[in-house]
């Protein structure tokens, strides 16, 4: 990828071009939406304004058609490359992801109803089948209840699944950037991302508490976005100082992918914990003092 962010970087023109192309071509938006978080990145709002109108122009087009996709994922990367500019602060973007995830949610439950409510009416079919494969059994009343919450919890996870697009979306911008003229820097912020015990608390509790409360229940998959991230920062941060290389990620990723039902909650109870105790600050070796501010915005 370094070619083509070297090709964006060489100007307005070329950049306009890369961002257009892929924001009209399927399955490409989260390069659109990445290219033009580099020029954001790298050359502030208003030089990239003109880049981002060209890039929404195929987008409002894909969502006239019906994807809304696109349009929400280069948006929402492109405000996150503004606010990171601005606050240069990984863990400020990650709750910035909550309330973007959340306005997702809302939007696709409004413009995406009936289908939703059909895919609700399908998993509804199947809850006792389910149920009964987990080896876990439900009372009539709680059937009820579940089914109740089926539109909302699938309203949140595709917000969800927006929020994190365009937050990937904003990772690859800048690691383009950080290959460019900072090699190694995005690796090294990432490493130190850590949320504060407040912040990752109170995800946590949105995370587990917000199903009781009805329509809530759609904040459960938003909330835990943060701390999924923060989470496999803290893993490849560990890596990074026991020098584990990049097979133990692979392994890692792997493992998600097949039991993420069981390592999704794992990352975010490490997440948490790493919070109150800096598993990182610990068992990294000692240095000196450090001329920069190593909290990276810690929030």
């Amino acid at each position: 990828m370094r070619g083509l962010a070297e090709y964006i970087m060489r100007g307005r023109k070329q950049a306009t071009l890369v961002v257009a192309i892929a924001a009209a071509i399927p399955l490409l938006f989260w390069v659109s939406a990445a290219a033009l978080a580099l020029v954001i990145l790298r050359r502030g709002l208003n030089e990239a304004l003109p880049v981002l109108i060209w890039g929404v122009l195929p987008a409002l087009a894909w969502a006239v058609m019906g994807d809304l996709t696109p349009l929400l994922v280069i948006l929402g990367a492109a405000g996150m490359a503004v606010l990171l500019r601005e606050k240069q602060a990984w863990s400020t973007v990650l709750l910035v992801v909550v309330p973007l995830g959340l306005a997702y949610a809302l939007l696709l439950m409004s413009v995406l109803g009936e289908p939703l409510q059909a895919l609700a009416v399908q998993i509804q079919e199947r809850l006792p089948e389910l149920m009964a494969d987990m080896g876990g059994s439900v009372d009539e009343a709680g059937m009820v209840r579940l089914e109740a919450l089926l539109v909302p919890i699938l309203a949140g996870l595709m917000g969800a699944v927006h929020a994190l697009m365009a937050l990937v979306s904003l990772m690859s911008g800048r690691s383009w950037q950080a290959g460019l003229y900072n090699p190694g820097g995005f690796r090294a912020e990432f490493h130190r991302l850590r949320l504060s015990p407040l912040v990752a608390g109170g995800l946590l509790v949105l995370t587990l508490f917000s199903p009781q409360f009805g329509q809530m229940a759609m904040l459960a998959p938003i909330a835990s976005l943060p701390l999924l991230i923060a989470g496999l920062a803290l893993l490849h941060g560990l890596a990074g100082i026991k020098k584990l290389g990049s097979v133990w990620l692979v392994i890692l990723y792997v493992v998600f992918v097949f039991a993420a039902q069981i390592v999704y909650p794992l990352i975010m109870f490490l997440a948490f914990i790493d919070s109150l105790f800096d598993f990182r600050a610990r068992i990294a070796p000692a240095q000196g003092p450090r001329d920069d501010d190593d909290s990276n915005g810690q929030v």
